[in-house]
């Protein structure tokens, strides 16, 4: 579905090269010329080819100083790299290219490595950096009236604007090319800008658009022999056919367009078309073939790991084992989907608490005003107090002096005392504002979803459990109204798993140990056996430190969930006189301590903030190949 204008349009085997009087020199320059001429041509189809020729005249230009074919045997290698998809080496390319030409003072050579650095940045989804250096490029080409490169730059920057959503600049840079190339008589050129316009036009929902640009590019890249092209094309108009009610049509496209992809493994692109001939067969009510070809799709989009395409693939394929009635594979590929949704849950979560830490560095950043404040009225004090001690020691003998200045010393030493403890209070203040402040919309979260949710949900299964008993055994009604009562179930039961995640209802009701019984029975499993032991928590402990205490036990059972690969845990929770002991051992594959303040995620973070909320202490063991060991203190004021 997206096209990059690439370096094609500006650069090609007919560069331009210094005269040189020598005879062996000419033919040296000659060689190179012909090498360079063959990295170019073998860019696409045979790219290891492409590298082996401008290797070698990357490595003679450098050898014999000619800076001018060392520059263009960079900037064609880096062209096959983003050929390949390679874009880290493309960009390392792009900028050694850059820096020599720099050195030339090339001004025409830099604008087309501008564009192409903005290519490769455009390409790994760096949107400012390549908005960066396409204007450059933009404004030289404009300030030379260069038309051509002018409407070059306009392509890709309207690639740009369309991958973030702005398709009204996209059009208006698009058909600013479109017309130039055309003028220019410049085929494939206006054949790409014709296939961009089908794409935009296919977002903006204006299919009719969308089918005829489609269908020109399509055209012209068969005119050109663009097989690598052809497939984009030939996919949009087969989703233009399909959102216009012609699904015969549809599928011939997309037949067409997956074939092309094949040809050239574009795995992506496979998945793309895979799931738009899923939608086909669905319409048509081919069940048997749409749960072929999106069962193929998840596959690819699950290996290439594109989250946007398994989610797509695996929520169709769900609905139709269901409508099958193959429940069972139904709902491990909505398993499949709700693990894709609830990552993007967790990321709206983490933006939650970023907000938090924002909140929390604001209000650090204002307390250490406050405390600069204070140490400058610290800093007049000491300066008084020097005065008057120099005007005591004029006065007085220098036992005297002596006397007043010891006293005036430990002054400033207690000052600096209260100091150091004030700010210390203030920087506990403010983490217990922030995890009570994440606790208390946890708790808000969870009410709201019980009780506000959650009857809705109960409401609706109360209804269609109604429906379901009124309607003729087998029928073809019965069996919606019994898909439907499994669906609502099985809305309900994730609702309750998500309201008990944010406030388990055990901690609120019986207390801590009840609470850490029913998260163990949750985790339990073949694979991880977890062993509980409690002691001394007869009486509740204040709410403040069961939360903080679950929160922390949660939290690093997590941490073993997703790094330690352990078969075995043990969580062991104490409360004896001196105070509460919390130990989470497991036999998992370990870490190295030393590397851990470097390396340490958000998870580690929030133990020991909460630990600090309770004026404990925490202690890590682990070694790589012997599991780890996280043992907390909480003092016994914390306990009563």
């Amino acid at each position: 579905m997206r096209f990059l204008l690439t370096l094609l349009l500006v650069a090609g085997s007919g560069l331009l090269y210094p005269v040189t009087a020598r005879q062996d020199s000419a033919r040296l320059t000659a060689q190179w010329r012909a090498w360079l001429d063959q990295c170019w041509n073998y860019r696409f189809n045979q790219p290891d080819s492409a590298k082996y020729y401008g290797n070698k005249v990357l490595k003679e230009a450098r050898d014999k100083g000619y800076p001018l074919y060392e520059a263009e045997a960079l900037h064609n290698i880096g062209i096959v790299f983003e050929a390949q998809g390679d874009y880290e080496q493309a960009l390392e390319m792009g900028l050694q290219t850059l820096a020599l030409r720099q050195q030339l003072n090339d001004s025409a050579a830099i604008a087309n490595t501008w564009n192409n650095i903005g290519i490769i940045y455009d390409q790994m989804g760096n949107y400012p950096r390549a908005l960066d250096y396409y204007y450059k490029a933009y404004r030289y080409y404009q300030a030379k009236g260069d038309q051509e490169k002018l409407a070059m730059v306009s392509v890709n920057l309207g690639i740009v604007f369309k991958a973030q959503g702005e398709y009204t600049k996209v059009v208006d840079y698009y058909r600013e090319a479109y017309t130039v190339y055309k003028a220019l008589q410049f085929p494939a050129e206006a054949a790409f800008c014709e296939a961009n316009l089908g794409s935009v036009f296919y977002y903006t929902r204006q299919y009719d658009s969308c089918l005829f640009y489609s269908l020109l590019a399509e055209k012209a890249f068969l005119a050109q022999n663009n097989l690598q092209s052809l497939p984009i094309a030939q996919a949009n108009a087969g989703m233009a056919y399909f959102e216009l009610g012609r699904p015969v049509e549809a599928r011939q496209q997309l037949a067409k367009a997956l074939v092309g992809h094949r040809n050239y493994n574009n795995k992506k692109e496979i998945a793309f078309v895979l799931i738009q001939l899923g939608k086909v067969h669905m319409a048509q009510k081919e069940r048997g073939e749409a749960i072929r070809v999106l069962t193929e799709a998840l596959s690819l989009a699950t290996g290439i790991h594109s989250p946007k395409q398994v989610m797509d693939a695996a929520r169709l394929l769900s609905e139709q084992y269901a409508g099958s009635g193959d429940y069972k594979n139904a709902w491990t590929v909505f398993q499949t989907y709700s693990t894709v949704k609830d990552s993007l849950f967790e990321q709206e979560k983490m933006k939650a608490i970023t907000g938090f830490q924002a909140q929390y560095e604001t209000e650090k950043k204002e307390q250490q005003i406050r405390l600069l404040q204070q140490e400058g009225e610290l800093q007049a004090l000491r300066l008084k107090q020097r005065n008057m001690l120099l005007l005591v020691l004029a006065a007085l003998f220098i036992t005297g002096g002596l006397a007043v200045y010891f006293i005036m010393a430990r002054r400033r030493i207690k000052a600096e005392a209260r100091l150091q403890a004030e700010r210390s209070l203030q920087e506990q203040a403010a983490a217990r504002a922030v995890l009570q402040a994440e606790d208390r919309e946890r708790r808000r979260l969870a009410a709201d979803l019980h009780d506000g949710v959650g009857q809705l949900l109960s409401a609706a299964l109360l209804q269609v459990h109604r429906a379901q008993e009124q309607q003729p055994a087998g029928s073809s009604a019965a069996e919606l109204t019994d898909k439907a009562v499994s669906l609502l179930n099985e809305g309900y039961d994730e609702m309750r798993q998500l309201s008990h995640r944010m406030m388990p209802s055990a901690l609120l009701k019986a207390g801590l140990p009840q609470a850490l019984r029913e998260f163990v029975d949750r985790i339990q499993s073949r694979e991880l056996s977890v062993e509980l032991h409690t002691s001394g928590l007869e009486e509740r402990l204040p709410e403040q430190t069961e939360t903080v205490l679950y929160r922390i036990i949660q939290e690093a059972v997590n941490n073993v969930l997703k790094h330690a690969a352990a078969s075995s845990l043990s969580i062991q929770l104490a409360k004896e006189k001196e105070g509460i002991s919390l130990t989470v051992e497991d036999n998992g594959k370990g870490f190295d301590p030393a590397g851990l303040e470097t390396q340490a995620g958000i998870g580690l973070k929030n133990i020991r903030s909460r630990v600090m909320l309770l004026n404990g202490t925490l202690e890590m063991d682990a070694a790589p190949g012997r599991g780890s060991l996280l043992a907390v203190f909480i003092p016994g004021e914390q306990a009563a």
